[in-house]
């Protein structure tokens, strides 16, 4: 009778010890907590123009309007539209190639372009973030324009308008 009184005894410790067992198992594998997360916002990069005069065709002529050929460059590593083109400061400021010195009096004046959409991709993962692009009929060169402006290709700076 002892016997069976020791082995019931020991019985309902191994059965207790059980779920003792099972039961912190089931709590490790149940914990809840709180805490925070991080997230950074990066900085964007300016967006600039890359030179391609030596690929600029020939449009503009006294009393005419011309094309002007630009190039993006973005530098994010998300794509760009560019919304807008405007003169960065003058006309006085649209200056010929040095090959043509005696061009001084360019005639040249520049129209903001509004209400672009011009795509400019990412720079990342060996896309280079660049398009070019031709604005149409964005330059033109008045009477003005002296003899020795011939041939001569004109630096336009301008500022540029995008969004992400």
């Amino acid at each position: 009778m002892r016997r069976i009184f020791i082995n019931r005894k020991l019985a309902v410790l191994v059965v207790l010890a059980s779920l003792a067992i099972v039961g912190l198992v089931y709590a490790a594998w149940t914990t809840n907590g709180s805490g925070s997360g991080y997230a950074k916002a990066g900085t964007a990069q300016a967006l600039s123009t890359v030179d391609v005069s030596a690929s600029t065709t020939a449009t503009l002529y006294p009393g005419v309007t011309g094309d002007v050929l630009i190039k993006f460059d973005n530098p994010n590593p998300y794509p760009v539209t560019v919304t807008a083109v405007s003169l960065n400061g003058t006309n006085a400021n649209i200056t010929p190639d040095a090959g043509h010195s005696g061009c001084t009096t360019t005639g040249v004046s520049f129209t903001n372009q509004s209400s672009l959409s011009i795509s400019i991709p990412a720079k990342s993962g060996g896309v280079d973030g660049t398009t070019q692009t031709t604005l149409t009929g964005a330059a033109s060169m008045s009477n003005a324009s002296l003899n020795a402006c011939q041939g001569a290709v004109f630096t336009i700076p301008v500022n540029i308008t995008g969004t992400s």
